[in-house]
């Protein structure tokens, strides 16, 4: 279990509802209480706009005694890895309150505890009636074990997928020219020419000169924020997950903006894969540049 998933249950417990990001809402009946039985009364609103509840954001940085806005950003990250597991098929679970996964048609959907555990209840007691009753909570134990096992193991497997593999397809390489940085970009329809590159990138290889089988350092944007501290903490988050991340900023109408990236060698004929599942992996938006060579 997250840590931060015993907040959230705390946080219902207390609060009767809490919003989680791009997931939905969980509401609770008033007299709702901790190992009560009642999550079958639990009402799930399905809603991929909905943005986290500012109480739990309050609630956990007093709790565990943290920044409010490294909070923020964990719990971004957080919500962003269980969107990852239910859109593998995986369930999303919430201890002694239920489960979220989606069904066939790709809604999510809420499962009480009490509802999912209720046929593995009904076979111990039939086939061992006179067996302790905390023999069911022990079965019940080894499956939420099994589970996690099960999310562990999906998740690892889904970032090697994003980071590790590279296969030959023809690819695309999206122009954008945003920031006027020490970057060169370009854009290609699996052709050998190259059309465009920043001025400020004098010093890099002649961009004509590329070809579909080269390997370029490759800057994969997926964020650009005003906040230097959403810029600093995210990169830090992402580098301790063992990837290249870094930030830049540039001016615009007199703010100043921050890009953070992922660098990331890459033969040019495969950026555009790399790109589509760098943005299924953040859902956002990610822009291309081949980084200058020095």
């Amino acid at each position: 279990m997250n840590r931060f998933d015993a907040y959230i249950i705390y946080y219902l417990y207390e609060h009767k509802e809490v919003s989680l990001e791009k997931i939905g809402t969980l509401k609770a009946p008033a007299s709702f209480a901790p190992g009560d039985g009642q999550t079958a009364a639990i009402e799930f609103i399905y809603d991929r706009k909905v943005a986290t509840s500012p109480g739990l954001v309050d609630f956990i940085a007093e709790k565990a005694a943290k920044n409010k806005y490294l909070i923020t950003s964990d719990l971004e990250s957080h919500f962003s890895q269980v969107r990852e597991f239910i859109n593998i098929g995986k369930a999303y679970e919430l201890p002694d309150v239920g489960f979220i996964k989606a069904n066939k048609s790709g809604i999510l959907e809420f499962l009480p505890y009490s509802e999912a555990n209720k046929t593995i209840r009904i076979t111990a007691s039939t086939q061992q009636a006179k067996r302790p009753k905390s023999n069911n909570r022990s079965a019940v134990q080894l499956i939420t074990v099994l589970i996690v096992i099960a999310i562990l193991a999906g998740l690892g497997w889904e970032a090697y997928q994003y980071f590790s593999k590279s296969k030959n397809t023809d690819t695309a390489i999206t122009n954008n020219s945003n920031n006027n940085t020490d970057t060169s970009t370009v854009n290609a329809t699996n052709q050998d020419t190259i059309n465009r590159v920043n001025a400020d990138s004098v010093t890099a290889k002649p961009i004509t000169n590329y070809s579909d089988s080269d390997t370029v350092n490759v800057r994969y944007i997926f964020e650009t924020t005003a906040s230097e501290l959403r810029a600093q903490t995210r990169t830090a988050q992402l580098k301790g997950f063992g990837n290249n991340a870094s930030y830049d900023s540039f001016i615009n109408n007199s703010t100043k903006f921050y890009s953070l990236f992922i660098v990331k060698p890459t033969k040019l004929s495969d950026t555009l894969r790399i790109k589509d599942s760098l943005a299924k992996f953040f859902q956002k938006d990610v822009q291309v540049k081949i980084a200058a060579n020095r």
